[in-house]
C-alpha cells in the first residue's frame, strides 16, 4: 500500500460489521470509496455498523465529509453507524470542525456493541 492509499477491511462481529479505514481518509483516495462500503452492507441487512478508525493516519475535509454522508445514509435506512478507534489527531480535527458530537463514539468494538 503506498503511503496515500486507502484500504477498507470489513469483518463480521457479533450483531455488527465493522469496517477497519487503513491509510488516509483523503480527497486524493477515491471519492465515496467508505460510502459504497456502507450501502452495500446496509443492502446486505447489516443494522449496526462500526467504523474503526484506529489505523486511519489521517483524514480532511473531504473525508470527513463522507463519515458525514455514511452516517446519513445509515440513518436513512434505519441503521446505526458508530465510530470507534478515533486516533487523537482526528478526534481534534473532527471536535475543531464539531462533527465529533454528530456520532456515537467509542474507544473500542466492545464498547460499541455493548450499547
Amino acid at each position: 500500500m503506498s503511503a496515500n492509499r486507502l484500504e477498507l477491511r470489513e469483518r463480521e462481529l457479533e450483531g455488527a460489521v465493522a469496517v477497519d479505514v487503513i491509510g488516509e481518509l483523503t480527497v486524493g483516495t477515491g471519492h465515496d470509496v467508505l460510502l459504497d462500503k456502507v450501502r452495500k452492507q446496509i443492502e446486505s441487512g447489516h443494522k449496526l455498523l462500526l467504523i474503526n478508525l484506529s489505523q486511519c493516519r489521517r483524514a480532511d475535509s473531504a473525508g470527513l465529509g463522507e463519515l458525514v454522508t455514511c452516517l446519513v445514509t445509515a440513518a436513512r435506512h434505519d441503521a446505526v453507524l458508530r465510530l470507534t478507534n478515533i486516533p487523537q489527531p482526528i478526534r481534534g480535527l473532527m471536535k475543531m470542525t464539531n462533527l465529533l458530537k454528530a456520532f456515537e463514539v467509542f474507544e473500542t468494538e466492545e464498547e460499541a456493541l455493548k450499547v
